[in-house]
């Protein structure tokens, strides 16, 4: 009885040693961690002229606990707010998933649930992001410097001849791509329809326009889709419409094709195909 009785004594000191050693290998505490987007004013190297640099309309940093993906803490900003392009946050010890958005557009971000960012209406923008997976202690850089891709594919029409005066919509149905966004993949995470209407009456009456782009996810970096294109008039009247199928599309691509939308040939051999590559200059700036 009295050697059980002190191997357990000795059990139980060794036990007290071992959570006093886990203990001091995961201390508590905070940091507080800056963030420096470098590029976003992004610049169209197109082929004939250099369009001028542009700001981003927003910028959003989304904070993720890394084992419950459940989100921490939210930053949208707009590129009139002071201080666009930073970012910072004070978080406790601990492993987190930390995506940075750029976009265009009027619409927010829905950045609930990490695997599945959205827009209201379907819609999809022209779309940056960038994830990180960091693990913070009292050894993490408290300065980051974050730089963006693109993660969208475009799908652009251009119209060769003269566009009705009635023209006041145009209606976009297309399967193969998706408006869903997984952070952690960077791509979407399965294909859906989508459908999307552009207010283009703008453009009734006038010539050689290119009347929508496009934006969409990809499931894998390239795919091939398929757009049925109505145009309406003010009362929902069909004007014209076509079917594109089997339309190559990549993410950082945009596709183009161009002809007579309006003719009364249905087919669309009479268009032609472009492939653009976009091409975007970093712009580095100091604070």
């Amino acid at each position: 009885m009295k050697h059980i009785s002190l191997f357990s004594i000795i059990g139980c000191l060794f036990l007290m040693t071992a959570c006093s050693s886990n203990e001091e290998q995961a201390p508590s505490g905070e940091a507080t961690l800056n963030f420096y987007v470098t590029n976003y004013e992004m610049v169209s190297m197109a082929p004939a002229t250099r369009a001028a640099a542009t700001a981003l309309q927003h910028l959003d940093m989304a904070i993720y606990n890394s084992q419950s993906e459940e989100l921490v803490s939210v930053t949208q900003t707009t590129q009139d707010d002071n201080g666009y392009g930073t970012f910072s946050a004070t978080l406790p010890y601990g492993s987190y998933t930390i995506v940075f958005l750029g976009y265009d557009g009027s619409r927010q971000a829905n950045v609930e649930q990490l695997t599945s960012i959205c827009y209201a209406d379907d819609f999809v923008p022209n779309f940056f992001y960038k994830t990180l997976e960091l693990t913070i202690s009292s050894a993490t850089n408290n300065t980051q410097t974050i730089a963006l891709e693109r993660a969208v594919a475009a799908f652009r029409l251009n119209n060769s001849d003269d566009i009705p005066m009635n023209l006041n919509k145009i209606r976009v149905t297309a399967t193969g791509g998706s408006h869903h966004f997984n952070a952690i993949t960077g791509k979407a995470s399965k294909t859906e329809s989508r459908t999307y209407t552009y207010d283009v009456s703008k453009y009734a009456g006038q010539s050689n326009k290119p009347i929508f782009t496009f934006f969409t996810f990809l499931t894998t970096n390239e795919a091939t889709m398929n757009f049925n294109v109505t145009a309406l008039d003010e009362g929902d009247n069909v004007i014209r419409s076509r079917d594109f199928n089997d339309v190559p599309m990549k993410i950082n691509q945009r596709t183009t094709y161009t002809g007579s939308f309006f003719s009364k040939d249905e087919s669309v051999q009479g268009f032609s195909l472009t492939l653009a590559d976009d091409e975007w200059e970093e712009n580095n700036n100091t604070f």
